[in-house]
């Protein structure tokens, strides 16, 4: 008889509402009276808000991003790629002659933004003497990292972008500036690496602030973006008398900006600044890039304990659901299947990945669901380890989650979720499984 009632229990478990986190939820006795039972909540106090962390590195990303977005609700970016360069070969023979030179950038096929516009791009000289980052205690950069080049463009190109239907764009370059490299290397006063670095740092691609669009190029040696100088050498031979060197990419990295000035994150002065999504239209951004993320604390975790009997009890599950602001500004949420979780601290300082209880690391996966033959999103992650490990732990009752993109040192995609104000169908909640024994 005892285990028709237990599994009674089981099947009728009630979804009870509160907006008092402190207050106990049972669910059961109206329909038994045992010892243990099932509590199910969503409606667990979530204070949510965006914040800007310092700083990405984008060293080594493996693409070069390029362009600029305007962006009403989150401001204005641009990125620039750095890169120094080393050919492949360093022998021209001397019976070689100069034609030209240019840079091809291979498109990678990543873009963000209106491809049908027409873009300009202008290419610098860097002249800092060596290509690392100014402060002497960085080993690598960072998006908001720069070098010092030449305001005189050595080339520029006006054009329309076609990631998906064509290989690369070609910029030339100046003749007197490929001139000079091809009579070093003629010379012979250019063998090494070392030797080049003394006449040649790398440069910089520059796109026009009135961009509205952002391109992905290839960085890597043999496929991915060079710099070719042409040249003809008669060796009496052969009919076809055209050749040329490949620069093959070395070393880049991507300096991306963003002017939010003019938006609701204008009170963002530092990575410790917390904007609350009351005060962002109940919303909250997310941008990789520029390092906006989703923040998410869980106050009265602790209040738990109010539900518990004389032995105790646990959370058996606890799933966090949130969903995508559907308009103009989030175009393309269907190809952001997940978001990275981090546990953070009071001053948004990283702590460690969010993991769940087997020790692998806990995503926010993207789910659909079909609202009268219209799909509609939201993201859903597994905090039950975390919510348990607060329970018990002193140290982290102040801690937070924070939410963001993927590819977030190669790519600019943004993301608005509504937070637990918003409309009812749209409510970031937590629906938790308490088990009290």
């Amino acid at each position: 008889m005892r285990n028709c009632f237990m599994w009674l229990l089981l099947s009728f478990t009630v979804l009870v509402s509160c907006t008092d986190d402190s207050k106990a939820y049972l669910v059961g006795e109206d329909f038994i009276n045992l010892d243990s039972r099932l509590v199910v909540i969503d409606t667990l106090t979530l204070q949510t808000g965006t914040i800007q962390l310092d700083s990405v590195i984008t060293t080594g990303s493996n693409r070069l991003l390029i362009g600029a977005l305007q962006d009403q609700k989150f401001g204005n970016l641009k990125s620039q790629s750095y890169f120094t360069l080393v050919p492949q070969d360093f022998f021209i023979d001397e019976k070689a002659t100069y034609d030209s030179i240019a840079l091809i950038l291979r498109y990678d096929r990543y873009y963000y933004g209106d491809t049908l516009q027409t873009l300009t791009y202008r290419v610098h000289e860097i002249t800092e003497k060596k290509f690392e980052p100014k402060d002497k205690d960085e080993t690598q950069f960072y998006n908001t990292s720069t070098l010092d080049y030449n305001n005189e463009p050595l080339g520029e190109l006006t054009f329309k972008a076609y990631p998906y239907k064509k290989d690369s764009i070609n910029i030339t370059l100046k003749p007197s500036f490929g001139e000079n490299l091809f009579k070093n290397f003629q010379k012979k006063d250019v063998k090494d690496i070392d030797d080049l670095e003394k006449i040649f740092t790398g440069i910089t691609v520059v796109p026009d602030s009135n961009n509205n669009t952002v391109l992905g190029f290839k960085p890597s040696a043999g496929k991915g973006s060079v710099i070719r100088m042409y040249y003809t050498l008669d060796d009496g031979l052969n009919s076809d008398n055209d050749r040329y060197t490949d620069f093959d990419i070395r070393e880049h990295f991507n300096n991306i900006i963003s002017d939010n000035s003019s938006t609701l994150l204008n009170s963002i002065i530092d990575d410790e600044s917390i904007i609350p999504s009351s005060k962002t239209d109940n919303q909250m951004y997310v941008r990789s890039g520029v390092s906006l993320g989703a923040r998410l604390e869980i106050p009265h975790v602790r209040d738990l304990t109010s539900l518990e009997s004389e032995n105790g009890g646990t959370v058996i599950n606890a799933t966090l659901k949130m969903y995508p602001v559907r308009d103009s500004h989030n175009e393309n949420i269907s190809a952001i299947d997940s978001l990275v979780v981090y546990v953070i601290d009071n001053k948004n300082r990283f702590v460690k990945p969010l993991l769940a209880a087997n020790g692998k690391p806990v995503y926010a996966l993207l789910n659909s669901y079909d609202t009268e033959l219209n799909f509609d999103y939201y993201y859903s992650a597994d905090l039950t380890a975390f919510i348990n490990e607060t329970q018990t732990s002193p140290y982290l009752t102040k801690y937070a989650l924070l939410f963001q993109l993927r590819n977030n040192n190669k790519s600019v995609d943004k993301l608005l979720i509504y937070d637990s104000k918003s409309g009812k169908d749209y409510k970031m909640k937590i629906e938790l499984t308490y088990l009290v024994y």
